[in-house]
C-alpha cells in the first residue's frame, strides 16, 4: 500500500512538472481555450518553419529577437505599471476576464521571447570556445542549463503560476503572502538571475556571440523592469 501511494505521488509530481512546463512556455493549462491553442500551435509552426527554412539566417533571427524583446518589455511595462493599461483591462472586462486576456497575450509573448533567444544562438554558430575541450564544454553547458532551468522551475513552483504571470501586479493587490521559501531563501531574485542562465548555456553550446548578446540584453531588460516597475510595487503592496 505504501509503495502504491509513493508511486501515485511520484506520478502526480511528474504530471505537475509537465503542466508547469507548459505554463512557463506560455500555454497555461488551467486556462486553455480554443483560441489560445490556435495561437500557440501557430507559434510552434512558425518556430518549426524558421528552424527548417532559415536555419542559419542570423538577420531574420536578430529581427525576430528585437521585435519579441520590444513587445515583451513594452507590454509588461505599459500594462503593469502603477497607472498602466491594466486598469483599462479591468474596467472593460472585469478582473477575471481582463486578467485572462492579459495572461493569454503575455503567454504568447513569453513563448516568442524565449524562442527568439534560442534561435539567435542556433542561427549564428561560431568558434568562440574552440580552445576548450568539447567534453569540458559539453559538461559546462549541461551544468549551466540544468542549474538555470531547475532554479526557474523551482522558483515558479514555489510562487505559483499566477505570480509568474504577475497577476498580483495586474490586479494591483496582494494575492498571496510574500514568498521567502525555496530558492528565495538564498537568492533575492532567482528567476531573473540564475533562472536566466540556460539562455547563456544555449549560446555557449553554439559558440554564438550573437546568442550571448541576446541573452545579456534580455536579462538587462528584465532586471530594468524589476527595478523600475516591479520592485516599487513589491514595496508598496507587500511592504518589503
Amino acid at each position: 500500500m505504501a509503495s502504491k501511494r509513493a508511486k501515485n505521488g511520484f506520478f502526480r509530481f511528474i504530471l505537475k512538472l509537465i503542466i508547469l512546463g507548459f505554463d512557463l512556455s506560455g500555454y497555461v493549462i488551467k486556462h486553455a481555450s480554443i483560441w489560445r491553442s490556435i495561437v500557440m500551435l501557430s507559434s510552434l509552426a512558425l518556430s518549426v518553419y524558421l528552424g527548417n527554412n532559415h536555419t542559419h539566417n542570423s538577420d531574420v533571427a536578430i529581427y525576430y529577437f528585437i521585435a519579441s524583446e520590444i513587445c515583451y518589455i513594452l507590454f509588461i511595462s505599459l500594462v503593469l505599471s502603477e497607472n498602466g493599461l491594466r486598469k483599462r483591462f479591468v474596467k472593460k472586462w472585469g478582473e477575471e476576464k481582463g486578467y485572462l486576456i492579459y495572461e493569454g497575450i503575455l503567454g504568447f509573448i513569453f513563448y516568442h521571447n524565449f524562442t527568439s533567444i534560442g534561435y539567435v544562438s542556433s542561427s549564428s554558430p561560431g568558434n568562440l570556445f574552440d580552445f576548450v575541450s568539447p567534453v569540458i564544454l559539453t559538461v559546462v553547458v549541461a551544468i549551466m542549463f540544468f542549474t538555470g532551468f531547475t532554479v526557474k522551475v523551482w522558483s515558479a513552483w514555489v510562487v505559483g503560476v499566477d505570480i509568474y504571470y504577475w497577476k498580483d501586479m495586474f490586479l494591483g493587490k496582494k494575492i498571496s503572502d510574500f514568498v521567502v521559501v525555496g530558492p528565495y531563501k538564498y537568492i533575492r531574485n532567482p528567476m531573473y538571475g540564475i533562472g536566466q542562465i540556460q539562455a547563456y548555456a544555449v549560446a555557449i553550446w553554439y559558440q554564438s556571440e550573437n546568442g550571448l548578446i541576446a541573452a545579456a540584453v534580455n536579462q538587462i531588460c528584465v532586471f530594468s523592469f524589476f527595478y523600475m516597475v516591479e520592485k516599487p510595487f513589491i514595496k508598496r503592496v507587500y511592504h518589503t
